[in-house]
């Protein structure tokens, strides 16, 4: 039977994970331009809290760990969800998934610029090698020509929304690497007092419920604050929204979330943030597929491309070793 290494496991829940918020992001588009995104991101956030609910007790994930591991969660939480996502479904809902999904793609270079100092990682060239060459990809494929009425409002907030939301994402992935456990001996982890008898590793479904629980109550909290809770309920009675919204969910928070931590812990963060990315490739085929899209020979051209950095990335130790 063939061996798979932890990194290998990795790399693949990370692609795992662009796939599944390739589809999150088709689905969660459609819901915004239906009830707008900060009724969306409340919706979302209590289906995905529920079905992690019920897959924490399937697996027995809930445990106790040190209030600094959970702390780091919960942070990365509000970082992640509360701020960066709602920046980003802003961002869907403004200017559409190409460009904020191209936007959206830079997030792996803000995480290798907090890894470097917070993580102690370091980025090797083949390594920014791959990491140029997948972006670049990402980049021919959404920038291609707009459709007619992808834009819903302006266009520079709608790019400043999705850089929030790279942001945010970046923020989130650090700290939630080190409250998963994943962050042995760097600075961060030091810096929270973590360290061999302290820590320990939290099982990804659990470490995302955190994380959805701490990013729900602050939106909650400005809800009720605004007395926007009677839209949010009657955004939940609106049925095509609540069946996207619900398909986004499943594949986005719930699955590609705990995907996504899961890679965290077993690849260096830049490299997972970098096969994030690869998400709105991903989307080519799944319009394709749902949408009946032509599928245009730049968007091919720019898929292969980004194909050619994910292999620069997971196979850089080997690349090294011939060179």
């Amino acid at each position: 039977m063939l061996a798979l290494s932890g990194e290998t496991l990795g790399a693949g829940a990370a692609m795992g994970t662009a796939l599944c918020w390739a589809l999150a992001a088709l689905f969660f588009t459609n819901a915004a331009r239906r009830v707008g995104q900060f009724s969306l991101n409340q919706i979302r956030l209590v289906i995905a809290i529920v079905l992690l609910s019920v897959a924490c007790g399937f697996v027995g994930a809930f445990i106790q760990m040190p209030m600094s591991q959970a702390s780091l969660l919960a942070v990365s939480g509000i970082a992640g969800l509360t701020l960066g996502d709602a920046a980003y479904f802003y961002a869907l809902q403004t200017i559409g998934p190409r460009r904020g999904a191209l936007v959206l793609s830079l997030h792996p270079i803000f995480t290798a610029l907090l890894a470097i100092p917070l993580l102690g990682e370091q980025l090797t060239w083949i390594g920014v090698a791959g990491m140029v060459v997948t972006l670049a990809g990402v980049a021919w494929v959404v920038l291609e020509r707009a459709k007619i009425g992808e834009l819903h409002g302006s266009l520079w907030l709608g790019i400043l929304g999705a850089t929030g939301g790279a942001v945010g994402q970046a923020v989130g992935a650090i700290l939630a690497k080190v409250g998963l456990g994943a962050g042995a001996g760097s600075w961060l982890d030091v810096a929270v007092g973590l360290d061999a008898s302290t820590r320990v590793a939290v099982h990804p479904f659990f470490g995302t419920w955190i994380r959805m629980v701490c990013g729900f109550i602050p939106l909650l909290a400005f809800a009720a604050l605004r007395g926007a809770l009677p839209r949010t309920l009657e955004a939940a009675r609106n049925g095509k929204a609540m069946s996207a919204t619900l398909a986004g969910a499943v594949f986005g928070p719930f699955i590609g979330v705990s995907l996504s931590l899961y890679a965290l812990t077993k690849v260096d963060s830049y490299i997972a943030a970098t096969l994030f990315a690869t998400a709105p490739v991903l989307v080519i085929p799944l319009v394709r597929i749902f949408y009946k899209e032509v599928i245009t020979p730049r968007a091919v051209i720019g898929a292969l491309v980004a194909c050619a950095g994910v292999a620069m990335l997971t196979l850089r130790e080997r690349i090294a070793e011939l060179l």
